[in-house]
């Protein structure tokens, strides 16, 4: 008879459990499965720590994935701050919110964004800068990846000279009209140390009128071309450092030019070649000329009266002012 009541307690102890078991909460995960987060190794994505010339961007793209909650925001940081959402796109598109991004709709169940980020505009060569890129999900588990930056300077030669040069009018005094570009030194026209020269006056306009023609073009062998900047994007001269682009701008966005003569007060004419046309202040040129590329920008077109004192026309400080690289 005690064993029989014995095995009606035992057997209710464990129907008491099995209906505590089936009623209660769930039972607490221990150890739960978190997001994970990964870069993909796709073309033009870095996946690695990697090289970015300064001044240029980069771009990853990062997968995510849930583990047993869904996701909930993607942080992206540089160093240790977060990175200013002004500096990244994702999937081309700007980042309206706040960073940490907050995931929605089908995003959370798992997503795959390619995300740009901008230069800062502060970096030097030199420099080593970690992007980490973190997920956290719904129940606040979260995994993470990063990629170091290395700044690193454009390749190629670096400049020989920077330097400013002033082209007279050639139908001024003995000495002028010429220039040489590899100091920015003033020259007569048919000086055999000048790679460029000035046209001159047009011989035909009876002053006081203004008569000088602001042009100018090559001489003593040298070649020519006017940038045609329409095909170069994002460009500008102060930011040109090396050598081969110069040359590379020479060779492919260059605009061929045609040959012409100069003027004389008396109107005798010299051959000149390459001649610019009509100018205005940032038009570029390249100049080859003793196996340099010469890139040259019209910082001024300065036309200087004569003066009034006089009847002749002797002064003739007309001039171009020029930024010169090579």
């Amino acid at each position: 008879m005690k064993n029989f009541v014995l095995k009606l307690t035992g057997l209710g102890l464990v129907m008491v459990a099995l209906f505590f078991t089936s009623c209660g909460e769930d039972p607490i995960v221990v150890d739960p499965l978190g997001p994970e987060i990964s870069f993909v190794a796709d073309p033009g994505f870095l996946n690695a720590d990697s090289e970015v010339i300064l001044g240029e961007g980069f771009s990853v793209k990062i997968r995510m994935s849930k583990g047993d909650a869904q996701l909930g925001n993607l942080l992206v940081e540089e160093g240790t701050s977060k990175l200013a959402t002004g500096r990244m796109t994702i999937d081309g598109g700007a980042v309206t919110t706040q960073n940490a991004l907050v995931l929605f709709g089908t995003d959370k169940d798992g997503v795959t964004y390619s995300i740009d980020i901008a230069p800062s505009g502060t970096e030097a060569v030199g420099d080593f800068t970690t992007y980490t890129f973190t997920v956290t999900d719904d129940s606040g588990e979260t995994d993470a990846v990063d990629i170091v930056i290395e700044t690193t300077e454009e390749p190629g030669t670096p400049l020989s000279q920077t330097l400013t040069g002033v082209l007279l009018n050639q139908a001024g005094p003995a000495g002028t009209g010429g220039l040489k570009l590899a100091d920015g030194t003033g020259t007569g026209s048919a000086n055999i140390g000048a790679e460029i020269r000035d046209l001159g006056i047009d011989c035909t306009v009876t002053l006081p009128a203004e008569n000088w023609r602001a042009e100018f073009g090559t001489v003593n062998g040298a070649n020519m071309v006017k940038v045609d900047v329409s095909q170069l994007e994002n460009f500008s001269f102060d930011e040109v450092t090396k050598k081969e682009v110069i040359s590379d701008i020479y060779t492919n966005n260059g605009v061929a030019l045609s040959d012409g003569v100069s003027q004389s007060p008396t109107c005798v004419e010299t051959a000149v070649t390459d001649v610019s046309g009509t100018v205005a202040v940032d038009d570029l040129f390249v100049v080859f000329a003793n196996n340099n590329y010469y890139l040259i920008r019209v910082d001024a077109i300065n036309y200087v009266a004569d003066d009034p004192a006089t009847t002749a026309n002797e002064a003739n400080g007309d001039n171009f002012v020029f930024s010169i690289k090579y």
